[in-house]
């Protein structure tokens, strides 16, 4: 089952958000993505947050459709995405696309990139995504199709990400290792439309780019 999680960051282009969300079976807004979904014209299957940050007369008008909402206190250990997150994968995805959840502000963006680790952790597929980025998490193999001269940058989350070998970018690593504190791994480049990324220990972001 695919999820697609709309939260508050930034979504500039509708017309690429709303491929992921036509593609998912069920659509969980967090809090203030309640927006974006009206925007949209989207009608979500859960909200769900503290709703500090979503305007009240639209809150209002979607309960009003009978929509399931989860409320959880504004004083919590987790943010509305987490929540959201969690959710999804208590439901049955197996597959999570992130929607605004990168924006201006990178405390929110960092974090939702180390929330990955939820569904990688449960064996289910995700990906943050905006207009210019989609960005994946791995410990162990992923294979992507991508377009020829595609940027891709291989980031290690821990402080080392060792045995790694991919196949397909221009700088390839066979039993290679990413440290962190090292720029080594940006910018890569796709040679062929098909790349796998494998890796023995740690924790990889992988990260396609676009202008």
């Amino acid at each position: 089952m695919k999820a697609a999680v709309i939260c508050n960051g930034n979504i500039n282009s509708y017309e690429s958000a709303k491929v992921w969300t036509e593609r998912a079976d069920i659509v969980i807004s967090c809090d203030g993505g309640l927006r974006h979904c009206d925007a949209m014209g989207i009608r979500p299957n859960l909200m769900a947050g503290d709703f500090d940050s979503a305007e009240g007369r639209l809150l209002s008008e979607y309960e009003e459709k009978g929509i399931e909402i989860i409320r959880v206190p504004a004083e919590k250990d987790f943010t509305d995405c987490e929540l959201g997150i969690r959710e999804a994968v208590k439901r049955g995805a197996d597959d999570i696309t992130l929607l605004g959840c990168i924006g201006t502000r990178l405390d929110h963006t960092l974090a939702n990139c180390h929330l990955l680790m939820i569904p990688l952790k449960e064996g289910v597929k995700a990906k943050l995504v905006d207009e210019h980025n989609i960005i994946y998490m791995t410990d162990s193999k992923i294979s992507l199709k991508v377009k020829k001269g595609q940027t891709i940058s291989l980031i290690p989350l821990t402080g080392a990400a060792k045995g790694i070998y991919t196949k397909g970018l221009y700088y390839s690593l066979e039993d290679g290792s990413l440290y962190a504190g090292s720029s080594c791994g940006v910018s890569n480049v796709a040679v062929e439309e098909d790349v796998e990324i494998s890796l023995k220990e740690g924790i990889l972001l992988v990260m396609l780019t676009r202008d």
